[in-house]
């Protein structure tokens, strides 16, 4: 899977997709040599510095994730990385979400007194945890911090160093990496300096963790993904040669995409007691046991879906009629379970695409999970109620939150008012289509040129094609119907909107009466 870089006839579907959205043609060749300097990532020398005495004097160290794909991929590549420099007195700590809060708590502050570590390395999470550092602190041990979640100056943790392109002072251009990013760019800055190889499997799973965790497809997370793309056939990796002999042919630039965004929903499954996780444990394990974790994950993600059918159902019944501009649900039932709130609130902001959240209680304490789309802060209207919060953090678009009990009613009047003075309507541009295209040509040479956009995801979303003046009959003459084709007129000719899925595969998103008469 080489790409070859050549000039893009600007009336092709691939340049006029780039002319809508203000694509560079050239861009879309970009390779890592376009990636900044590490060097210019804040703190990363005082970072690197004290893992690499780590390293060297055979110190034993931590490194906590964070329990979902992109903590996860964060753990492993740091974990593999220094396995691959012969240092082996490293350890992992993955808290289970469902039993203990976010962060440093006093379960894992046990963990490092009883183990007599001296370093611990926090990877996609960290940044809200200025109590258990102290704590970790008090026991000698050091923490390097490296995350991507937005900071808050006023509870910045005293870590021995943080690295995270989010800090005020920090150069690093780009912003908008994922946990695993910034855990990749501190591996690249530690083979400099130890003059080692960063393996291409490393990209593979920073690609599976950016694509889970929703970061923004452009700029260096595409260039990340696209490398992996590219080089797909020299990929080596135990963990991907298993999956891939469970999972259907891989043979085009589609199908990497894809296989990603399985191995992303796979491995979000598996969460555990004592810092374990099943996924982790299935990606380090070599012998017989790594079909029976496979087999555990599977089973898990099936259950997930299951329940996931059972909630979209709840919710659906909840948001029928409902007409305003921001979505509020306290879940005092508790239909939904704790680790499944984000999923809930992503599934309501995309069908009514308003600012979402959604509570519940756990553990003696009401949590939160909050979505937006453009033209909203979620971060900021959390913090605009902080007096009443007991921790939140997260990302623009993604954030959460948890709170004593008593102190709901007054955050309920905080939000509230928040929203009425800074809630502005945005139009939707969502239903527009990106070019608009004759049926005879979605050809091979206009399929071959779309792969070239991606990954599809936030800010470079898959393209919506409208067909014009076409019948049923006449589609499905050149296609199969992802989701299926009922209810479309078969001879009427129609207006059609898709999303181009395979080479001989569509998905209608809407039909509309054509201007042609029939």
């Amino acid at each position: 899977m080489v790409e070859e870089q050549h000039s893009i006839d600007p009336n092709s579907l691939l340049g006029q997709i780039c002319t809508q959205r203000g694509i560079d043609p050239d861009s879309l060749w970009d390779s890592l040599e376009v990636l900044p300097d590490e060097a210019l990532l804040a703190n990363i020398e005082r970072a690197a510095e004290r893992i690499s005495r780590a390293m060297r004097e055979n110190e034993s160290s931590v490194i906590f994730g964070h329990d979902d794909p992109d903590g996860i991929t964060s753990t492993y590549i740091l974990y593999q990385f220094f396995n691959s420099c012969g240092y082996q007195k490293h350890n992992y700590y993955i808290p289970n979400r469902n039993l203990e809060p976010h962060g440093i708590q006093d379960g894992f502050i046990e963990y490092v007194k009883n183990g007599g570590h001296s370093l611990v390395i926090t990877v996609d999470n960290g940044i809200t945890s200025p109590e258990g550092v102290q704590k970790l602190k008090e026991l000698g041990c050091d923490t390097v911090i490296t995350d991507h979640h937005l900071i808050r100056p006023e509870v910045l943790p005293q870590a021995l160093a943080i690295v995270n392109p989010q800090l005020p002072q920090c150069e690093y251009p780009y912003k908008a990496l994922a946990g695993v990013g910034v855990t990749l760019m501190v591996i690249r800055y530690l083979a400099k300096l130890l003059d080692h190889q960063v393996p291409l499997s490393s990209y593979f799973w920073t690609a599976v963790g950016s694509i889970a965790d929703k970061v923004p497809m452009t700029g260096l997370n595409r260039v990340l993904v696209r490398h992996v793309i590219r080089h797909w056939d020299e990929l080596a990796d135990p963990s991907v040669d298993f999956l891939l002999r469970n999972y259907s042919r891989v043979e085009s630039d589609t199908d990497v995409f894809n296989f990603m965004q399985y191995t992303a929903r796979l491995i979000a499954n598996g969460r555990e007691e004592g810092g374990q996780h099943t996924a982790m444990r299935f990606l380090l394990q070599m012998g017989d046991a790594k079909a029976e974790l496979f087999q555990s994950m599977e089973s898990q993600q099936k259950k997930w879906e299951n329940e996931l059918g059972r909630i979209f159902s709840h919710l659906d019944s909840i948001a029928g009629g409902f007409n305003s501009q921001a979505f509020i649900y306290f879940d005092d039932e508790e239909f939904i379970p704790y680790h499944l709130l984000g999923t809930g609130a992503t599934y309501i902001l995309g069908k009514l695409g308003v600012p979402t959240i959604l509570l519940r209680h756990h553990n003696g304490m009401i949590v939160c999970e909050g979505r937006c789309g453009e033209g909203f802060n979620m971060v900021e209207a959390f913090g605009a109620c902080k007096d009443h919060l007991k921790q939140f953090g997260g990302h623009v678009k993604a954030a959460g939150f948890i709170m004593e009990p008593e102190n709901y009613d007054a955050f309920l009047e905080c939000y509230n008012a928040w929203l009425a003075e800074n809630l502005k309507p945005v139009e939707s541009k969502e239903d527009e289509p990106d070019v608009i295209l004759p049926l005879e040509r979605l050809n091979a040479v206009n399929w071959s040129g779309l792969e070239l956009l991606l990954p599809f995801g936030q800010q470079n979303p898959e393209p919506r094609i409208l067909v014009k003046n076409v019948c049923l009959a006449e589609l499905q003459k050149l296609f199969s119907f992802d989701h299926g084709s009922r209810g479309l007129p078969p001879d009427q000719d129609v207006d059609i909107q898709l999303h181009w899925k395979g080479p001989r595969l569509v998905k209608v998103l809407a039909v509309s009466p054509s201007e042609r008469k029939n």
